[in-house]
Parts: C-alpha cells; sequence; structure tokens
C-alpha cells in the first residue's frame, strides 16, 4: 500500500516528469503484483536488493518493513528522483547508482541478503553471467517485448529463461501475465 507522503511525492514529480506515471501503469502494476504476492508466500526478507530497481515505484512499498531494501540502476537521473524526491521520508532504503554487473559480484550485500529481485531481465545480461555468492531467494521477471529501446535479452518463455539461470539457482514458482505488448515472465527461486 502507498503512504500518503509518497502519494504526495509521486504528485508533485509527475508534473514534471511523465516517465515516472510509466512506472506506475497498469502492465507494471500487473506484473509486480504478481511477483510480491507469490515472494511473500515463500519469504518475509529482512534484506531486499532490487537490480534495475528504475523508481523502485512499486517494489519498495511493497517491502518496505525490511530491514533494508538497496536498490541499483545505472541510470543516475532516477536514482536521483527515487533517493531526493520519492523515498526521501524511507529511511530502510539505500540507492546505488552502478552497473548490476560490476557491483552484484563482490558486493557483501548480496552475501547477506535474503533476496534478491530483478524484474528488468530483459534490459541486461542473464543472471547467470553475474556469478553471484549468495545463499538468496531470487524473483526475476523477463518479457518477449522485442523491439522496445533498451530491451536486449528478451525471452519466449519461462523455459527460455530458466536457461539464463545459473545451475545453483532453483525455481519455486513460475508464471507468466499477459501484458498490453507481450508476456512476462516470472521465476522465484532460491540460490543453493
Amino acid at each position: 500500500m502507498i503512504d500518503l507522503q509518497l502519494f504526495k511525492n509521486i504528485m508533485a514529480e509527475a508534473r514534471h516528469n511523465k516517465d515516472l506515471l510509466d512506472s506506475f501503469s497498469p502492465n507494471q502494476f500487473k506484473s509486480k503484483e504478481l511477483l510480491v504476492k507469490h515472494v511473500k508466500n515463500i519469504i518475509t526478507p529482512k534484506e531486499v536488493v532490487i537490480f534495475g530497481g528504475w523508481y523502485g515505484s512499486i517494489l519498495i512499498p511493497s517491502f518496505k518493513e525490511a530491514k533494508r531494501i538497496t536498490v541499483i540502476d545505472l541510470d543516475e537521473k532516477v536514482i536521483s528522483i527515487a533517493k531526493n524526491r520519492l523515498f526521501n521520508h524511507y529511511k530502510n532504503v539505500d540507492f546505488i547508482c552502478d552497473d548490476v554487473f560490476k557491483w552484484a559480484p563482490d558486493s557483501s550485500r548480496i552475501k547477506k541478503t535474503d533476496l534478491i529481485i530483478n524484474t528488468s531481465c530483459e534490459h541486461m545480461r542473464p543472471m547467470k553471467e553475474l556469478n553471484l555468492n549468495t545463499k538468496a531467494y531470487f524473483a526475476y521477471q523477463s518479457n518477449n517485448m522485442r523491439g522496445i529501446e533498451g530491451h536486449i535479452n528478451c525471452v519466449d518463455s519461462n523455459g527460455h529463461f530458466e536457461k539464463q539461470l545459473p545451475d545453483n539457482a532453483k525455481v519455486l514458482y513460475r508464471g507468466y501475465i499477459e501484458d498490453s505488448r507481450g508476456h512476462r515472465f516470472t521465476l522465484i527461486g532460491k540460490y543453493e
């Protein structure tokens, strides 16, 4: 549930930034709601790391009870807006502007986190290329929406998506939803 202060911050920022509204689109909301629902059936995380977090619009409020949320994104403008104007009243969120593939493999946070989320796998190389040293749960999403700017790694099915996971990733949930532009695929599991 979005708190009143966050709602006010979103309204103020959206007047100047239409991209922010896309992060709350029905398609974004529907896919992230599916992920959050199934994650919370499996784990109540204390530490959450979000790869490619964009504005954190839906995921940060969904896991606001966590001790710490770390959001990593390459886009300095997005990180600045999320940190300084949207979630400035959230004291448990750290924002990092960096490349996930440079930051994550050696991060002590990855070793300690309970949950790694990436709802932007279509924007990145396969997750197996990260070589993460962790026993965390994961919740990953990708899609088959080729032709959208920045989509460099789309998949056609959950089976195709699973081939992009490391060998030590055990899938506990597979799902997909239809989007107005294609399908979004969800894999939730645990690194062993």
